[in-house]
């Protein structure tokens, strides 16, 4: 999907702050309130913006996070699915291309339960390889 400068700069400002107001993007990016409120219509009926999302905060308890990369000894994304499902520490998962075969990004209250979720990889079918990447600190979090 082509996007031109004014639709870039709507998207970018609603990922920087979903509740920002129609007449404050008017302004932030020199186009009438109407004009504005037309594109971001547009852009929600053509799946550009899927949802707007609330970030919750954890309450200053620290969480640790890991990506794991996972390799499959034969296709197995429809076999894992419901044993993954069940962990709730599980915030994302994507089958991906290149030599894993999928990615999935953990976030848990300590190391040991980061651990023990990656320990119970091991009894999922046709797992040839898993890898433990542990998120030392986020650059980046929109």
């Amino acid at each position: 999907m082509n996007l031109d400068s004014y639709d870039q700069k709507i998207v970018a400002l609603l990922i920087e702050d979903a509740r920002s107001s129609v007449s404050d993007i008017s302004r932030s990016i020199n186009l009438s309130r109407s004009a504005v409120a037309e594109r971001i219509k547009r852009l929600e009926e053509n799946g550009t913006i899927i949802g707007y999302h609330a970030q919750v905060s954890t309450g200053g308890e620290s969480k640790v996070s890991a990506y794991f990369s996972m390799t499959f000894t034969t296709s197995s994304c429809e076999l894992l699915f419901a044993p993954l499902m069940k962990i709730p520490e599980i915030k994302l998962a994507h089958s991906i291309s290149g030599d894993v075969d999928l990615m999935v990004f953990v976030e848990a209250e300590s190391m040991e339960r980061i651990n023990a979720i990656r320990e119970s990889f091991d009894y999922l079918p046709n797992i040839e390889k898993v890898v433990t990447h542990t998120v030392l600190t986020s650059r980046i979090n929109r």
